[in-house]
Formats: C-alpha cells, sequence, structure tokens
C-alpha cells in the first residue's frame, strides 16, 4: 500500500475513496427534491422524444441544460432502469478528473513536489465534507466544475480552443455560472498581474475571449437555443434564455439571499479543514509588492487561484439567488492554493491549531457515536432509528477517535506540518465504509423507494402531505393523485400520508410504516 501511494498519489487516493463510497453508491436511494425530480423529467423526456426541451409532468422545464438530462436517459436506454450507483459516477468521476488536474497544475513545476504531498492534497479535496458528498448525489455541479477547472486549466497551457469548448460544456451542464467563471477569473488574474511583459499570449485577453470563443461558444448556444425553440416554443426559449438567467440573478424567485450570505455559509461547507484553507487564502493577499507580476511559476498559479477563489466569491455573491452547493467551484482551488502558500511562506504555528482543533472535534464526534450506542435503549425517541443500533456504530466511532487523536497529535507536535491531515483524512473514509451496511435501513428517511414498493400493481395512489410526491411516479410507472386539505379520504386505492396520520375513516385498513410516512392498502372488498 505504501509502495501504491508513492507510485500513484493522487490514483491511489481516488481508489480507496472509491472502495469507501461504492457501498452507498450502490445502496442508497434518492431524495425526493432533486434526484428523484431529475429522474422523473428524463422519464418524461424519453416518452415525449425530447432532448432540449424538458418538462415536469407538463409543466415547462427551463431551469437547467440538457446535458446531465441526457446522461440520465443514456443510462436509462443502456440499463433498462435508473441505477443510482451509475449515476453516482457521473458525480464521483468528474471529481476524481478535478483532483487530477490540479495535482498536476499545482504541484507540475514544483521540483520537490513528494508523493505524500500530493496525495495528502487529494486527501483534503476529497474529504472536504461538502465535496464528499456531492461526489455521490446525483447532480450537475461536480460535473460543471469539472469542466470550469479544465476551461482554466486550458487557458494556462494556453490553448485557446479547448478553453472556449469547456466553457460551453460547463454552460451546457448547469448554467450561467460555467460561462461566467472562466472569463471573471482570467480578466481578474490579468488586471491583477498588469505589469507582466505583454507579449506573454495568456495574457491577452481577447486571445481567449476573440473570435474562436465567440466563434465556438455562440455556434453551440445557437444550435441549442434552435432545438429548443423548436420543441418548445417561444415561451420556453423566453424561459430558457431571460427568466432562468437574468430574471433569477437580479431578482430570484428561489433561494433569495442577501449579498453577504456566502461569508456565514463558506467556512461551514468547508469543514472540516476550513480553519486551514481560508485564512491561508486570506493570508496569501499579503505579497512583497501587491501589484508585481509573479516571480516564479509556483507563484504564478498560487494567484491565479486566489483569483480564482476570490472573483468567484464576489461574483456569486452578486447574484440575487444563492445556496450554498453553488461555491462548489471553488473548492478545488481554495483547497489547492494552500499547498503553494505554505511552499512561499512556510508553516505557520497557527495552521497546527487550525488541523488540529477539527481534528479534536472528529474524536469527539467518534466518542458521542459509541456513547449513543451504549445509551441507544435510553431515549424512547430513537425508537424509530432502530437500524442506527448496531455495533458498526462502535467501529465507525472508534475509526474516527483514532484518526481524530492521531491528527491531533501530530499537528500539536509539529511533526508533520499539512501531512499530519493525514490520519483523520484516511479514518473520515474508512468511517463511510463502515457505516455503509446502515445506508438500506436509513433509505425510509432518504426516499420513497421503500414505500413505492408497496403499492399494489394497478392500484390507484393517493398522497396527502407528502413532500414533493409528483416524482413517485418514476418508482410507480403512474401519476398520484395529490389529496388536498379538508378533501374527503378516498375510500378506494392506496393511501400514503405520515405515519402519525389516523382517522376513523382508516381504521381496517392495512398499514406499512416505512420512516415518517405510511402506506394505507386497500380495505378488504374494495
Amino acid at each position: 500500500m505504501k509502495r501504491l501511494f508513492e507510485r500513484y498519489p493522487v490514483g491511489a487516493v481516488m481508489v480507496l475513496a472509491l472502495l469507501c463510497l461504492s457501498p452507498v453508491m450502490a445502496l442508497r436511494d434518492v431524495t425526493p427534491s432533486n434526484e428523484l425530480r431529475y429522474l422523473s423529467i428524463a422519464d418524461e423526456a424519453l416518452q415525449d422524444s425530447h432532448l432540449f426541451a424538458f418538462a415536469n409532468h407538463g409543466e415547462p422545464y427551463a431551469d437547467k441544460p440538457p446535458l446531465y438530462f441526457w446522461i440520465i436517459m443514456l443510462c436509462r436506454l443502456v440499463f433498462g432502469r435508473h441505477s443510482v450507483f451509475i449515476l453516482s459516477l457521473f458525480s464521483f468521476i468528474p471529481a476524481v478528473v478535478t483532483a487530477f488536474v490540479m495535482d498536476r497544475w499545482a504541484f507540475g513545476n514544483v521540483s520537490d513536489a513528494t508523493p505524500k504531498r500530493r496525495s495528502t492534497m487529494a486527501l483534503m479535496l476529497m474529504t472536504t465534507f461538502y465535496w464528499l458528498g456531492l461526489t455521490v448525489f446525483l447532480r450537475m455541479d461536480m460535473l460543471m466544475t469539472m469542466f470550469i477547472v479544465l476551461a482554466l486549466w486550458s487557458w494556462h497551457r494556453d490553448r485557446p480552443w479547448l478553453f472556449a469548448l469547456y466553457t460551453f460544456l460547463a454552460l451546457f451542464t448547469k448554467g450561467p455560472v460555467g460561462i461566467l467563471m472562466p472569463p471573471v477569473v482570467i480578466l481578474t488574474y490579468i488586471l491583477s498581474c498588469r505589469r507582466r511583459a505583454k507579449d506573454h499570449p495568456r495574457m491577452h485577453a481577447f486571445r481567449f475571449l476573440g473570435w474562436r470563443f465567440l466563434l465556438l461558444v455562440g455556434g453551440c448556444c445557437a444550435v441549442w437555443f434552435t432545438f429548443a425553440w423548436l420543441e418548445g416554443g417561444n415561451e420556453y426559449l423566453h424561459n430558457l434564455l431571460f427568466h432562468q438567467t437574468v430574471e433569477r440573478t437580479v431578482n430570484a424567485f428561489h433561494h433569495k439571499r442577501p449579498f453577504w450570505y456566502y461569508l456565514t455559509v463558506l467556512l461551514p461547507v468547508l469543514l472540516p479543514w476550513c480553519l486551514l484553507t481560508v485564512p491561508a487564502a486570506i493570508a496569501s493577499l499579503v505579497k512583497r509588492d501587491g501589484t508585481a507580476a509573479p516571480a516564479t511559476d509556483a507563484e504564478s498559479t498560487e494567484k491565479l487561484f486566489r483569483c480564482a477563489f476570490f472573483a468567484t466569491l464576489v461574483m456569486l455573491s452578486c447574484s440575487s439567488g444563492k445556496l450554498p452547493i453553488y461555491l462548489l467551484p471553488i473548492f478545488p482551488f481554495v483547497t489547492y492554493l494552500l499547498p503553494l502558500y505554505v511552499k512561499r511562506t512556510g508553516w505557520k504555528r497557527w495552521m497546527d491549531w487550525a488541523v488540529a482543533v477539527p481534528a479534536i472535534l472528529m474524536a469527539m464526534t467518534g466518542i458521542a457515536l459509541v456513547a449513543g450506542f451504549i445509551t441507544f435503549d435510553r431515549f424512547p425517541s430513537l425508537e424509530p432509528y432502530g437500524f442506527a443500533r448496531s455495533p458498526l456504530l462502535v467501529i465507525a466511532g472508534t475509526l474516527l477517535i483514532c484518526g481524530g487523536i492521531m491528527t491531533a497529535a501530530q499537528a500539536l507536535r509539529r511533526e508533520r506540518e499539512l501531512d499530519s491531515i493525514r490520519p483523520l483524512s484516511f479514518s473520515i473514509l474508512l468511517f463511510l465504509l463502515a457505516i455503509s451496511p446502515l445506508t438500506p435501513g436509513a433509505n425510509d428517511y432518504i426516499g420513497y423507494r421503500a414505500l413505492c414498493r408497496e403499492v399494489p400493481e394497478g392500484e390507484k395512489v393517493y398522497v396527502w402531505q407528502v413532500r414533493r410526491p409528483e416524482n413517485m411516479d418514476v418508482y410507480l410507472g403512474r401519476q398520484v393523485t395529490v389529496a388536498g386539505k379538508g378533501e374527503p379520504l378516498p375510500e378506494d386505492g392506496v393511501l400514503i400520508a405520515p405515519s402519525s396520520f389516523n382517522v376513523p375513516a382508516l381504521e381496517g385498513r392495512e398499514r406499512r410504516v416505512h420512516g415518517q410516512y405510511a402506506v394505507w392498502l386497500p380495505a378488504e372488498g374494495k
């Protein structure tokens, strides 16, 4: 194993991450809020033979571009069903590609980049909690992040055609952030390095944002919008070009937040390494000469990563609609900015505490898990979560305790500096592997698969006070009827409602509980 990490530092980390995450990817259910909706939209597009104009139960859905839906549709056609494991790979693989690109970018011209340091940074990126969760989540943000990183990497390598292609693919994956972030980062970097030699090709913005960019991006967008108009008409095209872009940016109809919102969520989304990465990014602003061009390739890369972090943060803050997940494209840059800053300035004493504090907190979390297993029966409120009363919690908690203590001890003794995060990083991945057998029991609180399996074939399905029930058609093969408040309960068919729901009209009907919801089967003779 040691030889593997020395020879393939980043690849070994990714193989370990895949081994630890695969059981969760294969066993988990999808969430009803977004994942199940995407599957339902893809099914409806296949049924209607649409590739560019999508709908969700007849309502136009222009929120997202087509690329990710094409992936879902293709997987459905190839495998005959929606495979959560296969679809999760389209989040995991982009995360892997991003890590490889960032490793080559940050350490490609650094002569003293050891295999241990390279694997350490890959571990830091992969064990940032939010990033780790989105490597298995069925959403297009990780794919867009990969294309953004590839676009900026292509600019760094002086590849204008690839820069334009990857920028369009980022747009075609998620939307405006994909086409805005690369140019904003490049222009910010060029302005910050205004003393650099004028003959350097990368310092000419119009070389990358000129006719090549307009030809490729503009041509591809023209084809996309034309087919969207042919399939969806004028109203759909207006929704795509204006309602979901300009109007959403200026005055969001969902997730409207104040300008400073991202400052309140930046540290939480970058846990557990936020006390190290964010202060290092801020400290990297202090230089010998704030306007001079970087002296070395490493310093040039550091400055570019810093521009990517701060310029994107400001750009996203200017938009009216904000969600923590929109910050995902800055994760690779703020993470790999750290080793470049440390190389230039050296390891500081405060960094030891920035590593030790989250390690101690993770060790305390492990202690809480072990204590929770021991005292589980003393808390009646935990009875519905009986699947969690497993010795696996003791194993998982022990892993966190050992990893946290080892990392904290190494950090406070200043033994390995940045590499001291390795024990805790390994323990986080192994923790997920240890608790993965509990996933089937947790699925009742994640999605609706188990509920829908209880519904007899051909029965009409009514739902009452169920969150996002309309996309249950992915499991049922037919739409459900949402019962309104004050309406009489149906006497026929199947009712899905909160498990606490109980009225005389349901007496005599068999009830099957899954998590917070239950299925009432038809009464005898109905």
